[in-house]
């Protein structure tokens, strides 16, 4: 019993002491409510030279990168140490993390962009997918949309580049212009769709709509001109200077056209040249200079084309005999050509037709087509013919010489005969004299016996 009561003593003791303690009689304190982060207002300082936007999370994450500027909801909002960026569009830069000296505007503008420097996007979706690739500018909505890690392009247009991915050192200006370029290089379009369809192909040059639109993987072609090259595909090497120019080749190479509608015949040409408005050339490794209305093509000096021995081969001999039995055949006559000036436009000479079937063909192959006149053949031909001529002048004049070696010796021979004819006819005359003078004489005799 007095064990209990020592026991329920204590107890009281120490809830006496409990309650008067200082911890026991202080108010007790309400839970604190966290305060909301404000939204930072326009240009507010993040430290190290950050400037942030007036939308929320923008440079959410910046943790040591310095000298950066974010105006729109969460741009650059994943960078942590990219320095020197400017980021002015929601979600502009949203990705970026180490890039640094990158400026985005525009919506979505440099979107993927993480370690990418020195890149410049202005319009919406300008340099979207852009991660890793350096030095690239892009002005219009989606230029440059889907370049990821090509490095020093430059687009300029709506949809320029814009499917760009590791393709580098392009430049487009206009709409759409190397809008399908995917791993190009060192191509530059400058027009309304140039060099549009362009996927791989390199070294290209368009100036004007449509310039080498159809071009996929073709390299080292230069088009300047509306439409100029426009069927190109593959070839290569091949330049247009003129609205339509080359408008034909799709897969030729190294073919030359300069003038409006200048054009190759044939898609698949090489080495082909047109010169002029609407020339065109028909044949590879062919030169041709304007169109049917042209009349004269002249110059200060003579046509010089190259007749080295030394570059020749195959020779065979000609017979010339042969060669002027056939020009003796030739209907030659002066005519003019269909549609030109029968007063001031005339010409003389053979047909083609006629001077194929003569020379077309020696003993080992073909000179010539059935529709032209090569006029280094022509001369050929002459040539020929000329020393053909001077061979028989020269037999002529050896059988004229010896003639008159003939005619010589018969001629002396002659004054030799004259010169005994005239002393035998004085000596008959001096006969003839004594006869006269004896004939008186002897008819007086016989009268007078």
């Amino acid at each position: 019993m007095n064990n209990q009561r020592i026991i329920f003593t204590s107890v009281l003791l120490a809830l006496a002491c409990f309650t008067a303690s200082p911890m026991a009689l202080a108010r007790p304190l309400p839970t604190p409510t966290p305060t909301p982060t404000a939204t930072p207002p326009l240009g507010e300082d993040r430290g190290n030279g950050n400037s942030a936007a007036e939308n929320v999370d923008a440079l959410s994450l910046s943790t040591t990168g310095i000298n950066n500027t974010a105006h729109g909801w969460s741009s650059l909002y994943s960078n942590t140490t990219g320095q020197f960026n400017t980021a002015d569009g929601n979600q502009a830069l949203y990705s970026n993390t180490t890039g640094e000296g990158n400026t985005a505007t525009g919506a979505y503008a440099l979107f993927r962009n993480t370690s990418g420097t020195s890149n410049t996007a202005n319009g919406g979706l300008a340099l979207n997918q852009n991660t890793i690739g350096v030095g690239n500018t892009a002005t219009g909505y989606s230029a440059l949309s889907e370049n990821s890690s090509g490095t020093g392009n430059t687009a300029n247009g709506s949809g320029a580049l814009d499917r760009n991915t590791t393709g580098s050192y392009n430049t487009a200006t206009g709409s759409n212009a190397l809008i399908n370029n995917t791993t190009g290089l060192y191509n530059t379009a400058d027009g309304i769709l140039a060099l549009a369809n362009n996927t791989e192909g390199d070294n290209n040059t368009a100036a004007g709509n449509s310039a080498l639109s159809s071009n996929t993987t073709g390299i080292n072609n230069t088009a300047n001109g509306w439409n100029s090259l426009w069927s190109n595909i593959s070839g290569e090497g091949n330049t247009a200077n003129g609205i339509y120019a080359l408008y034909s080749n799709s897969t030729g190479d190294r073919n030359t056209a300069i003038g409006a509608g200048a054009d190759v015949g044939a898609g698949n040409l090489t080495n082909a040249t047109a010169i002029g408005a609407n020339a065109i050339v028909d044949a590879s490794n062919k030169v041709r200079i304007g169109d049917s209305s042209v009349t004269v093509i002249e110059g200060q000096v003579a046509y010089t084309f190259t007749s080295d021995r030394n570059k020749k081969e195959n020779f065979q001999p000609v017979d010339g005999e042969e060669v002027l039995r056939k020009i003796r055949q030739f209907n030659l006559t002066s005519w003019n050509y269909i549609g030109q000036d029968a007063k001031t436009l005339r010409h003389y000479g053979p047909m083609a037709q006629d001077f194929y079937g003569a020379f077309g063909h020696d003993s080992i192959g073909r000179v010539g087509t059935p529709t032209t006149i090569n006029s280094g053949d022509m001369a050929g031909i002459m040539m020929i013919a000329i020393k053909a001529l001077a061979a028989e002048n020269d037999q002529l004049k050896s059988a004229v010489a010896k003639q008159e070696v003939v005619n010589a010796e018969q001629r002396k021979r002659l004054e030799a005969f004259t010169a005994r004819f005239e002393e035998q006819d004085q000596k008959i005359q001096k006969v003839s004299a004594q006869l006269e003078m004896r004939q008186p004489r002897m008819s007086l005799a016989r009268i007078n016996p």
